[in-house]
């Protein structure tokens, strides 16, 4: 009787113990667990298990199916949480069905009656469940989401800070533990729009979509693939959102430039347009082109621009498109005089302009870096159009000149001498004219290094400063700013370009043309109207103008480099 007696206070103190965690246990008034197993007799792929809540299972059909013939994806959605040893029991019974290759997994959107420090404490737990039941498997920790409220659901609740201190746990331990992390957060954080209309703490569709695209990656990558620019999900490749864009411009009205004559940003859509009509072997569309083209040549000649202003000579190169598919005089007389006039200096030219015309550059000279898309584009079509050297020759060596003078040392442009401001689509304009320009410089060009050392120099601080969400920023280097996808898209234009032409880096800028496509295509709401384009902006040595230009849906400014993407992207 001596020895029970004795064990009797040691059983009592564990049972005490069991109680107490027990007690310690807390969980919400209706907890829910939802499996999916496909596929389980199956073999000869590789089998990927996603673990996490609602969240998880409203994108997990997407990246099923973004995974199809690639791997056998599996689920568990759960509302227990970290600290609660049911977690820990569901995920074990799952995974001993299957060894999985890929484990994607996340936890911090349930369990809010768990403090900060106690979710902390029991997060190595479940990923020593993990690596117990799949010892050799690829894993990947998905940060949770934001929590959003109010108007539009345009910003944080109160519980996301919680959010933001979970994830930052997350990610001190499991980087230390050689876990990937997958960025969920971030992806979906400056988009308010992925919320709206819903709860705050469920996406809308086209959140679920961007979220399924990110975990589909990520997968991609831990199972050995390298996404491109030639396999994106439906709904984002070229030819659906080139469709979109182009039936929505079309129909519409002219944009006039005071009020008068076609705007550059109408030409520069148009271009896109008709470009991807091209690209897309689209016979019939381009017809259409034609047709919105026609009245300019008659009842709306009156639209037609001056030539005595940068912005309104590059109308020049819509014409001389035409010219180059049709060969229609008509489109040829229209367009030349554009190119010619920008280099034939008027008698009543200022002094400044007689100083440009002396050294040989254009008399609309003025070094805002959004010339050097406007005169670029007009002098790159003559050429094209009428193989005249002198065309190429002095586009090149005006963006020359604008290099030296404007480009800083981390490869940007100000956007004027006197405004020290990373404006994104006054760059955008300058990356996209040196990548216009380059695909048509003659090799031998000695201007040719020059420029494309420019080009790089950029490119290599656009790749630095893009956003974990792929955008960039209204000031670029501003991370306070909002992301602007004008000059985002310009960006894309320019880094895709490069890929393809063999100017950058593919292993290094493929990723970031395609998290920026990605990221980009989002913003398009259901009219095909360009969301977040910063209005038309003039210089300004404020950094408070920027941060508050009004942002509009629809304007030229941003559908048009959008168009550019979709073509180049065609581009073989």
């Amino acid at each position: 009787m001596m020895k029970v007696f004795s064990l009797l206070p040691v059983l009592l103190f564990f049972a005490a113990i069991r109680v107490e965690a027990q007690e310690q246990i807390k969980r919400e008034n209706t907890e829910w667990l939802d499996v999916w197993l496909p596929e389980t007799n199956s073999s000869g792929l590789p089998r990927v298990l996603l673990i996490g809540n609602s969240i998880t299972r409203q994108y997990f059909k997407e990246v099923e199916q973004q995974l199809k013939g690639k791997a056998f994806v599996a689920r568990i959605s759960t509302s227990k949480s970290l600290g609660d040893p049911g977690l820990l029991q569901e995920v074990e019974l799952v995974m001993g069905y299957h060894q999985f290759d890929v484990v994607h997994f996340n936890n911090g959107m349930h369990g809010w009656a768990y403090s900060e420090e106690e979710y902390g404490r029991a997060l190595p737990g479940l990923l020593q469940v993990i690596r117990k039941c799949a010892p050799n498997a690829k894993l990947i920790w998905a940060n949770t989401t934001p929590v959003r409220s109010g108007e539009g659901m345009r910003d944080f609740n109160e519980r996301n800070i919680r959010v933001v201190a979970r994830n930052r746990l997350a990610g001190e331990l499991l980087k230390a533990e050689d876990v990937t992390i997958n960025d969920l957060y971030s992806v979906v954080e400056r988009n308010n729009a992925f919320y709206n209309g819903g709860d705050g703490v469920h996406p809308s569709p086209p959140g679920v979509k961007v979220l399924a695209n990110q975990v589909s990656d990520q997968i991609r990558l831990a199972l050995g693939e390298n996404p491109g620019l030639d396999d994106f999900p439906a709904g984002f490749t070229p030819q659906e959102v080139g469709a979109r864009l182009v039936d929505r411009f079309i129909p519409a009205n002219h944009f006039l430039h005071g009020g008068k004559w076609i705007h550059y940003a109408e030409v520069c859509t148009w271009l896109g347009a008709l470009r991807f009509a091209q690209a897309a072997g689209d016979t019939v569309l381009t017809g259409r082109l034609k047709n919105r083209f026609e009245p300019l040549f008659n009842e709306e000649s009156a639209y037609l621009p001056v030539r005595n202003h940068v912005d309104l000579n590059m109308f020049g190169s819509l014409p001389l498109e035409f010219y180059q598919i049709t060969k229609d005089q008509r489109y040829y007389d229209l367009g030349l005089p554009y190119a010619d006039t920008q280099w034939k200096l008027p008698k009543n030219a200022k002094p400044e302009e007689k100083a440009s015309a002396r050294k040989g550059f254009s008399w609309q000279t003025r070094l805002w870096i959004d010339d050097m898309f406007m005169i670029t584009v007009i002098q790159s079509q003559a050429y094209r159009a009428t193989g005249d050297k002198k065309y190429i020759n002095r586009a090149a060596k005006e963006m020359v000149y604008y290099l030296d003078e404007l480009q800083r040392p981390n490869g940007l442009f100000y956007h004027a001498p006197d405004v020290p401001f990373f404006w994104a689509r006054g760059n955008g304009w300058m990356a996209a004219g040196m990548a216009e320009l380059l695909k048509i410089l003659p090799e031998n060009n000695p201007d040719r290094a020059r420029i494309l050392d420019g080009y790089r120099k950029m490119m290599a601080s656009l790749r630095d400063f893009q956003g974990k969400d792929g955008m960039w920023n209204q000031l670029i280097d501003e991370p306070d700013f909002w992301p602007e996808t004008s000059g985002s898209a310009m960006f894309a234009y320019a880094i895709i370009t490069g890929i393809k032409h063999g100017w950058l880096d593919k292993n290094e800028y493929v990723p970031v043309a395609r998290r920026a496509w990605l990221a980009l295509v989002p913003y398009i709401n259901e009219a095909g109207d360009v969301r977040e384009v910063c209005v038309g902006t003039n210089k300004q040595n404020d950094r408070d103008y920027y941060y508050n230009r009004p942002r509009v849906a629809g304007d030229f400014h941003g559908q048009a480099p959008y168009l550019w993407c979709v073509t180049a992207l065609m581009e073989k």
